[in-house]
């Protein structure tokens, strides 16, 4: 083992692939709408991946991965500490161009999203993951409009509003290099560690 080690530095420079990633995403532009006192904004979480690996003989090439739907949608608010308490949807819609409908059933929404402090003082959030995956055809759904009512419960009382977010699909690309001596080597020395798959991305500090 003690010989196998000591070649890893000689093959450390040309064992290289760089991941390139391309995100469909669905974002809106347009000024976070506001109910009871609250910005409301919402997140589309990819899940699941295409992908296509080229490598050379060397270990050294690249792999492009896209990430596509289906989307698993997060609605979050954004308020004031000592204002809000917590926030429900009562009913939520996508909708888009050519009698594009998608109304979502009451159970792809139960539940309460408590507010609570962020990293940015003078302001909380409360998020609320939604139940079923949404699938959109990225070549039809260029753009489409969230429509949702919600309650807000504030320090004043309970308040009723209507959310209209309209979403424009973007595509945005990243690189990243892995090592493969250096993944090689990781995994036989942490092999009998449990792996924890990847939880749901950071939510957001602002709307």
């Amino acid at each position: 083992m003690r010989p196998l080690l000591s070649l890893l530095p000689l093959l450390w420079l040309p064992s290289c692939v760089h991941v390139f990633t391309t995100h469909y995403d669905y974002q809106s532009s347009a000024p976070a709408p506001t109910a009871g006192g609250s910005a409301f904004r919402v997140e589309f979480i990819p899940k699941a991946t295409e992908s296509g690996v080229a490598l050379s003989a060397m270990v050294v090439g690249g792999a492009m991965v896209s990430e596509v739907g289906p989307y698993q949608m997060r609605l979050h608010a954004f308020g004031q500490p000592g204002d809000q308490q917590w926030f429900e949807i009562k009913s939520l819609r996508l909708s888009g161009a050519n009698g594009f409908q998608a109304p979502m059933l009451p159970r792809g929404f139960t539940g309460r999203a408590e507010f609570k402090p962020t990293h940015s003082p003078g302001t909380t959030r409360a998020s609320l993951l939604l139940g079923p995956y949404v699938s959109l055809d990225a070549k039809k759904q260029h753009a489409i409009i969230l429509d949702a009512e919600v309650l807000v419960m504030r320090r004043s009382g309970l308040s009723r509003g209507s959310l209209r977010i309209p979403l424009g699909l973007t595509k945005t690309k990243r690189r990243e290099s892995t090592n493969v001596i250096a993944e090689i080597a990781h995994d036989i020395r942490d092999r009998d560690k449990p792996v924890i798959p990847a939880g749901l991305p950071p939510p957001p500090e602002s709307p």
